[in-house]
């Protein structure tokens, strides 16, 4: 029998491959494009072409006022007069409302941006997740189904002796078929969770079926930036969009007025008469003081709100960044000792060769290779899993990339 090393040979490198700069940034770019595609990511690019196009309405000036009348007067002594009249009125908005509005439009796009990074930024985590499930379980799948194929072979050999009559026992055959049958159950699980975790990336691109699927790819932690973090950003937009609703309560206690040109003609018997007028409105800011330190308290309110948010978002990603290290750390540790463990096994299984005389020889034998098999199987196994949490980490820094890398062109949904 070959060395244990080649049971499983299945190397780390099957799961997380070495990839230079330039693969990298394809990996990437190939990952962000097949989110940018996405429906949910095509509704969020509508959004933010929806508050663009609101900044030109933002700060108007409402519209002049035309207001016409006629009028028949009958006096006493037959006394009798007719009157034209017609008002202009231009309404006048409050003093620094028209700025507070543009603020607040320039604040929607920018929180339209933000949302559109952060949505973009889920997303890409969510499926290299995914991706990333997908993967192991593949691996773990190859490596079963080694283990699989090394245990049939042992439990041939022992249907072999048993029909020639040899020591052993058929309760040692039972034992071999119960670990095939839950191997092959192992294997169909792993068939199972890899199959969920594609349609899972699939449904989360809007992906049909059968179509393919981009490669695992993440930032690294060089990358990340926390203050040009989609999260950040998010903040400092309603941090903003706070701002200038403090703006609009202060200037909605403001009076609104209003100026005006009054023409007037007046038909008499003993003649006409002309009058102009100019005119000025203002309304009695009374009740709307109170209302608007209200506003602006509620406004204040929300601003807060907002920058704790900022804050809570710098904490997180701070952890996230320190839990890849640790990932890291973790998935090299077990790299390491999973090599050492191995190279023990081939020494132990070296010598459990050398005192049977020949591989394989009794039962006792068998059991114990298929013994030593199961322990490198489970090493492996737990390289596997530390590599998955490695890759599970490094998705999630999609979650604080940058905003600058989910720009609106990759979307093709946009007019």
């Amino acid at each position: 029998m070959a060395s244990l090393r080649i049971v499983v040979a299945l190397s780390v490198g099957a799961l997380v491959p070495v990839l230079d700069a330039s693969e990298l940034v394809a990996a990437q770019a190939e990952l962000l494009r097949a989110v940018a595609q996405s429906p949910s990511l095509g509704a969020a690019a509508r959004r933010v072409t929806a508050a663009q196009a609101r900044v030109d309405s933002a700060g108007r000036l409402p519209d002049p006022e035309v207001e016409g009348m006629f009028s028949r007067m009958d006096g006493p002594m037959g006394a009798r007069s007719t009157m034209y009249e017609m008002n202009v009125r231009q309404p006048l908005p409050r003093r620094g409302e028209r700025a507070a509005g543009r603020d607040r439009a320039a604040a929607g796009v920018a929180m339209a941006d933000a949302d559109y990074a952060l949505m973009a930024g889920e997303m890409a985590a969510d499926t290299a997740m995914a991706l990333a499930e997908a993967g192991a379980a593949q691996a773990r799948i190859a490596l079963l189904e080694t283990q699989l194929g090394r245990l049939q072979s042992v439990s041939r050999s022992v249907e072999v002796r048993l029909s020639a009559g040899s020591s052993v026992r058929l309760a040692d055959r039972l034992a071999i078929e119960t670990r095939v049958a839950s191997m092959q159950l192992m294997i169909e699980e792993e068939r199972r969770m890899a199959d969920d975790a594609l349609a899972e990336a699939r449904g989360r691109l809007g992906l049909a079926p059968e179509a393919a699927l981009p490669d695992f790819a993440a930032p690294t932690v060089a990358e990340i930036s926390v203050s040009d973090a989609a999260a950040l950003q998010m903040a400092t937009a309603r941090v903003g969009e706070a701002s200038a609703m403090v703006k609009m309560a202060h200037a909605s206690a403001r009076p609104m007025t209003a100026v005006g040109l009054r023409l007037e003609r007046e038909r008499m018997a003993m003649g006409d008469e002309d009058t102009i007028g100019v005119a000025f409105m203002s309304e009695i800011p009374w009740r709307s003081r109170r209302y608007a330190a209200a506003d602006a308290r509620a406004a204040g309110a929300d601003r807060s709100a907002a920058q704790a948010e900022g804050e809570a978002a710098r904490y997180r990603i701070q952890s996230s960044l320190t839990r890849v290290g640790r990932a890291g750390r973790l998935a090299a540790t077990a790299r390491r000792l999973g090599d050492e463990t191995l190279t023990r096994l081939d020494a132990e299984y070296d010598s459990l060769v050398q005192s049977a005389g020949v591989a394989g020889a009794g039962a006792s034998a068998i059991f114990e290779i298929v013994e030593l098999l199961e322990k490198a199987t489970d090493a492996k196994l737990r390289i596997i899993q530390a590599d998955l949490g490695f890759d599970l980490a490094r998705a999630e820094l999609w979650r604080y990339a940058p905003v600058s890398l989910f720009p609106l062109t990759l979307n093709s949904s946009l007019p």
